[in-house]
């Protein structure tokens, strides 16, 4: 099976669950960023704990729910994004993708330091109706995970455990990606969160093991999940030339008079996608048209 993520209640209902396999949008970050090992692992670790939260989100209208995890730590790798909906799709940004950062005394990658330790983590929830909700949090180890966790116990006062796990192999491939999520719901006991603690760390690196989503919640969660859900996973940008266009449309009318003269010497703007590297080319008659849109919204605003 492809990438999938599981969802579910455990405990009686007192525990929600998320486990994902996301070594195929990992891979397709690499590919798209061309990072190095160390940042591969951080946006890698970033995208699927995006998934693991926006799993939670519930439509409540026409629009699509949607989260939005920034890191910036004030590392060499810059600023990081991840937007996730609940229907299974992720996309992610790193500014500083060639950043590198010297291995720990053990010798593994140290994410923390290529993604600094002195800024912050925010979670924005976007359900389609009203204004979205915005929780920061200092960052304290960089690793995403722990600060996932942290996140999740001092901004929504949810205790969490939160396990994200990519493994690279020697050539700088991704050999697995995945991710686990426990929130505990009210009504948990102090034994019952002891012994789910430990039921995680016998769980070992999940991408280094071959019982997928399923086979590590049926570990955790001996007596099963109620409600129990299965997504398929995939790196999905949304991207287009009109939605370029749109961004234009917001930058003001001096920028795109500048593209334009740019244009009319024979040099058409390309807007790259951050998300994909996706080069969109803007040409004269296309700006002449944007320049006009930006005229005529401030003169109904002037009206108005």
């Amino acid at each position: 099976m492809g990438d999938h993520l599981v969802r579910g209640l455990g405990l009686g209902g007192r525990v929600r669950a998320v486990a994902a396999d996301t070594t195929e949008v990992a891979r397709e970050l690499a590919r798209i960023h061309q990072p190095t090992r160390t940042v591969t692992t951080a946006l890698g670790r970033l995208a699927t704990g995006a998934l693991l939260l926006a799993a939670s989100l519930e439509k409540v209208t026409t629009r699509e729910p949607l989260l939005t995890l920034e890191v910036d730590g004030g590392g060499p790798a810059g600023r990081m994004f991840a937007t996730a909906s609940p229907a299974g799709w992720v996309r992610a940004f790193v500014a500083n993708p060639r950043a590198t950062a010297a291995p720990t005394d053990d010798g593994r990658l140290d994410v923390g330091s290529v993604v600094g330790r002195a800024g912050h983590l925010s979670v924005t929830r976007d359900l389609g109706a009203g204004r979205p909700y915005r929780g920061v949090v200092p960052l304290f180890t960089g690793e995403i995970a722990q600060d996932l966790a942290w996140y999740l116990t001092e901004s929504e006062q949810s205790p969490a455990a939160v396990v994200l796990s990519l493994t690279i192999e020697p050539h700088g491939g991704v050999s697995g990606a995945s991710g686990v999520l426990l929130q505990l719901l009210p009504g948990v006991t102090e034994g019952e969160a002891r012994e789910l603690t430990g039921r995680v760390k016998e769980l070992g690196p999940l991408a280094a093991s071959v019982c997928g989503p399923e086979g590590w919640l049926e570990a955790l969660f001996p007596d099963g999940l109620e409600g129990a859900e299965n997504t398929a996973v995939e790196f999905r940008c949304g991207c287009s030339k009109e939605r370029v266009l749109s961004a234009l449309r917001l930058i003001g009318a001096r920028e795109v008079g500048g593209l334009l003269r740019d244009a009319e010497r024979g040099t058409p703007a390309v807007m790259t996608c951050e998300f994909c590297r996706t080069p969109y080319e803007v040409g004269e008659a296309e700006l002449r048209g944007v320049l006009g849109d930006i005229v005529s919204a401030r003169l109904r605003a002037s009206v108005n």
